[in-house]
This record gives structure tokens, C-alpha cells and sequence, in this order.
């Protein structure tokens, strides 16, 4: 992994900390728990070939999140469910799903049952609660500001 960088800006890149926490989970090492403790991650959900943690402190992905590939998330980012009074028998449709190449911008929190189009760019600090097409900037909470698909 390490040495690859995002397909849209070679920039982008693993940090060794995030490429030691991502080796550690992938093989479900004891050591994974201590590692993400103490750059604060928790990663919960499965993860994709090729995720991106370019400042991997405080970002914390709910267990039944699905990421695909060529997903960044920068830093304080969340992914969880939004319903703190959902009692079905699963929680599989309660959290985010993050398309490939999804960019998630530093601080952004993404709640509920909601999916994020192929290549969208999620402003820093933005409250998303509801899906996103396809090639699109948001910002703020649920703002669409650009639609780059046409």
C-alpha cells in the first residue's frame, strides 16, 4: 500500500502511522486497538483495497458503513447511524454508504442511511444526512454547491 496515492491528486497519500493502522486491521492484529487508540481511529467496518488517511486522527467509521475504493477521509471524520432510538433487528441500513473515490473533507460527519455518489467531494465540516448524486461538492448541511456530472 504504501506509495499509492489517490488516482485525482497524487498528493494524497498514507501517512506510515495510517499505513501501519490499516495493515494492522486488515490482519486483524491484537495491536490494531492500541495503534487506533492512540492516533484516536476506530474503524469498524470492512475495509476496501485502498482507503486513504492522509491525517488519520480522530476518525471514527461505524461497523456497518460501507466504504469503497479510492475513499479519503481526513481528519475528525465521522460515519455512524443518526437514530439513537432505532430498534430493529439490524443495523444494516442505518449507516453511510461512501462510493468509490468519495472525498470527505476534514472535521465532515456523515449520519444515517445515506449514500455518497462516485467521486463527490464532501466539504470540511459538512453535516451530511441524506444521499448525494454522483460528482458533486457539498458543504455545509446537505448543501449541493457544484455538479460537476454534466
Amino acid at each position: 500500500m504504501r506509495g499509492q496515492s489517490y488516482p485525482k491528486n497524487e498528493w494524497i497519500r498514507n501517512s506510515q502511522v495510517a499505513d501501519l493502522y490499516l495493515n494492522l486491521l486488515r490482519r486483524k492484529s491484537k495491536w490494531a486497538r492500541v495503534v487506533g487508540t492512540l492516533i484516536g481511529c476506530d474503524i469498524g467496518c470492512p475495509l476496501p483495497e485502498r482507503l486513504f488517511l492522509p491525517h488519520p486522527n480522530g476518525i471514527i467509521v461505524g461497523s456497518e458503513s460501507v466504504l469503497e475504493s479510492d475513499v479519503v477521509l481526513n481528519h475528525q471524520v465521522t460515519l455512524g447511524g443518526k437514530d439513537p432510538y432505532y430498534k430493529g433487528e439490524s443495523l444494516k441500513n442505518e449507516y453511510p454508504v461512501l462510493r468509490q473515490g468519495v472525498y470527505v473533507g476534514a472535521g465532515a460527519k456523515i449520519l444515517g442511511n445515506c449514500t455518497i455518489g462516485e467521486w463527490a467531494i464532501i466539504g470540511a465540516n459538512a453535516v451530511i444526512t441524506k444521499d448525494i448524486p454522483a460528482n458533486t461538492t457539498v458543504v455545509g448541511f446537505n448543501k449541493i454547491v457544484e455538479d460537476r456530472s454534466i
